[in-house]
């Protein structure tokens, strides 16, 4: 036992926005005992936070109840414990402590303004609103109709404590322990059914689309009805039997053949992408089994991980100041293969030379509809 933690002096990390303002009221956060750390993460009890403290005016209004307070003087705030003692206060920025990581590779202002419009919040899903989350992302939508299971946990960034809600709602909490500023709309439905002025509040120039869910019908509804409406980019991110490999579609805008381009021309023959029904429920799970074998994590993450490389990329298309990791050389289709032995991929897996191949030469040209409307829009 480390008997020195005992005597350690209390410490209130405390965002630097409510030193300098007048408010006074509840405090939620967490405190940890092992190591007398009061983390204050803001006013408002968006996160199922507990209730840590109180900022007040006069010493009058301090109540023996309270874990900490906070006395509001010309000089800012000083805390002390319920028992009088005082702590030390560490002051912090979420642009400039939790994004600092990020200065020179992603710019916290321009990531902000971003919107991520996720449909399908599964193990794919997950991953991509985490990571863009921790990138600095500011804005999402994400839409999904199931909820977290137990068969869920092995793959999903969510845990046990998140089984029984819906998806949209597990992965916005985990977004708000990233970023509390963050903006975050969810919709426990599946993207068909999403109404257009949904998608009115959110497809700016700053709006990307990103499908992940476990069928491709979805993707196609997404290309067509939401990424080509509003000409925003289109990001579709799906996986082979088992997770022995996976496949990764971009657009960027109009002059780039879409998704439907892609399933059309060449998506039917190339792409042996598995699908399920999503209008199956966690507790129809036999039924899912029947259709659908997802892979273990790390092969998912994998191929996630590559897709969501792509996405920074895309974001940051107009900012001179970012070098692109992938955009300039990966195809509009690419394939990753997380291991080539038929034992685990069947015949399909030997198309690829070697495990973790990434394939660049697949290039889709406009389907006949696309091909027109070039056409006439360059005539």
């Amino acid at each position: 036992m480390n008997f020195s933690k005992k005597n350690k002096k209390p410490t209130v990390y405390f965002p630097v926005e409510l030193d300098n303002q007048t408010y006074l009221g509840n405090l939620y956060g967490y405190f940890h005992k092992e190591t007398n750390i009061y983390n204050v993460v803001g006013y408002e009890n968006n996160l199922e936070l507990s209730l840590i403290g109180k900022i007040v005016e006069n010493k009058s209004d301090i109540q023996e109840a309270e874990s900490i307070y906070g006395l509001r003087s010309n000089e800012g705030i000083l805390f002390s414990t319920g028992e009088g003692k005082s702590c030390k206060k560490e002051l912090y920025s979420l642009v400039l402590d939790v994004f600092s990581r990020n200065t020179g590779i992603l710019e916290t202002s321009i990531m902000q303004n971003k919107c991520a419009i996720i449909s399908g919040c599964g193990s794919v899903g997950s991953l991509v609103a985490l990571e863009l989350a921790k990138a600095g992302v500011g804005r999402f939508l994400l839409i999904d109709n199931d909820t977290v299971a137990y068969h869920n946990i092995c793959r999903h960034q969510c845990g046990i404590a998140d089984v029984g809600k819906y998806k949209v709602s597990a992965i916005k909490d985990r977004i708000l322990q990233i970023n509390p500023t963050a903006l975050v709309e969810t919709v426990d439905d599946i993207i068909e059914n999403v109404p257009k002025e949904v998608f009115d509040r959110h497809c700016s120039n700053d709006a990307l689309i990103i499908g992940c869910a476990d069928n491709r019908e979805g993707d196609i509804y997404a290309n067509k009805n939401i990424a080509k409406y509003f000409n925003i980019p289109f990001v579709s991110i799906g996986f082979w039997e088992r997770a022995f490999a996976g496949e990764i579609f971009y657009s960027v805008d109009s002059n780039k053949p879409c998704y439907e381009c892609f399933y059309k021309s060449i998506g039917a023959d190339v792409s042996a992408r598995t699908n399920t029904n999503r209008r199956i429920y966690t507790n129809e799970a036999d039924l899912v089994k029947v259709n659908f074998e997802p892979g273990i994590s790390t092969d998912i993450n994998f191929v996630t991980v590559i897709a969501i490389k792509l996405i920074l990329d895309i974001f940051n298309i107009q900012n001179p100041n970012y070098t692109p990791k992938l955009l300039n050389h990966l195809t509009q289709f690419t394939l990753v293969c997380n291991t080539n032995d038929t034992k685990i991929g069947g015949e399909q897996a030997e198309i690829f030379s070697y495990p973790l191949q990434v394939t660049t030469s697949i290039e889709i040209d406009f389907c006949d509809e696309c091909a027109i409307n070039q056409k006439c829009k360059h005539s």
